[in-house]
């Protein structure tokens, strides 16, 4: 077991799916269950940040209230940082049935001495699928107290360590475990 904990970012509306997609049945189980189980074997302290507490308890994992006042994936960062137990942290988003816990698990090998540390894909970040480490919470506050709600915000104020394209491909060539499912549209791509 790693000495990091698991965050899953569960506060969203999911307005474009029109029903939460973190419990959206995917082969006989809610998407979150499988989440869970890959963060399973590399943690065991688990947290889902919600606030709808009675959707996830059921889950295994400890459930915090978001960010308060909720200010979008940026603030469920802060508020699972800050439910951490230990100082390095994996962070996904509830509606990524396809995680690989060897591609996770070579993140968390790359941490060192980088308190952040995010693939990149073209000349995009998948900050919803990174290792932050707890120091990142200052930055992440000051940002949000700012008004700036944007996840990479923060970026410029922490040691961050990008993960090239071609790095990560090597784990998972066909980008697989950065899916996630937004729209109904999504959803027909996978069932």
């Amino acid at each position: 077991m790693q000495a990091v904990s698991a965050v899953i970012l569960a506060g969203g509306h999911s307005r474009r799916m029109g029903q939460d997609k973190a419990l959206i049945d995917y082969q006989g189980r809610p998407i979150i269950a499988h989440v869970i189980q890959t963060l399973r074997e590399l943690s065991d302290d688990l947290i889902v940040v919600s606030n709808r507490l009675e959707d996830y308890a059921a889950f295994g994992a400890r459930v915090v209230p978001d960010y308060d006042p909720p200010c979008g994936p940026l603030g469920g960062i802060a508020a699972g940082l800050s439910a951490a137990q230990r100082d390095l942290s994996i962070v996904v988003a509830c509606d990524m049935p396809f995680l690989n816990g060897r591609l996770l698990q070579a993140l968390i090998d790359r941490a060192g001495e980088a308190d952040a540390v995010v693939m990149q894909a073209g000349d995009q970040f998948e900050p919803l699928h990174a290792i932050y480490r707890r120091v990142c919470l200052e930055a992440i506050q000051r940002r949000l107290a700012n008004g700036d709600w944007r996840v990479i915000s923060f970026f410029d104020d922490v040691r961050l360590r990008v993960v090239p394209e071609a790095d990560w491909r090597a784990i998972d060539p066909d980008g697989r475990s950065i899916s996630n499912l937004n729209t109904p549209d999504d959803l027909k791509l996978i069932t």
